[in-house]
């Protein structure tokens, strides 16, 4: 699939802006990948974090406070899908994003199952990206 496209979403959470865009948590074991969503997503007017993998992310989650979390599938040590569950399990009413340049059938179920409110495909475009980050956040109309 050549064109980038956004599979499914949920219904957005309510998530309170104060006065901000938010504060995004990217993880991706791909350095590119992390530094392009930071520019972009910074750009936007959002509080970027990164984490290269889902320990890593985990971590940073556990001890801070993110509006959103944009998370790879295919990562070492701790997958997209677990680091969703574990988020899931611990703040229901965060919207987890999976971006991922591999789909098959599991991802609608483990999407109904709760475990993520959006998946992006890569290559994404920077349009699509901006759309469901801010439908998301329930900043966007």
């Amino acid at each position: 699939m050549l064109q980038t496209e956004i599979v499914r979403e949920k219904a957005p959470h309510p998530i309170p802006t104060l006065g901000r865009n938010g504060k995004v948590l990217v993880v991706d074991d791909s350095r590119s990948v992390r530094e392009i969503l930071a520019k972009t997503l910074s750009f936007w007017g959002y509080d970027v974090t990164l984490a290269g993998n889902g320990i890593e992310a985990g971590r940073l989650f556990f001890t801070g406070s993110y509006d959103l979390v944009i998370t790879d599938l295919e990562m070492p040590l701790l997958n997209g899908w677990e680091l969703s569950r574990l988020i899931k399990e611990r703040s229901p009413n965060t919207p987890v994003m999976v971006v991922s340049g591999a789909f098959d059938e599991t991802h609608w179920e483990k999407m109904d199952k709760g475990f993520v409110d959006a998946i992006v495909l890569k290559p994404f475009k920077l349009k699509e990206m901006e759309g469901t980050v801010r439908r998301l956040l329930n900043n966007g109309k």
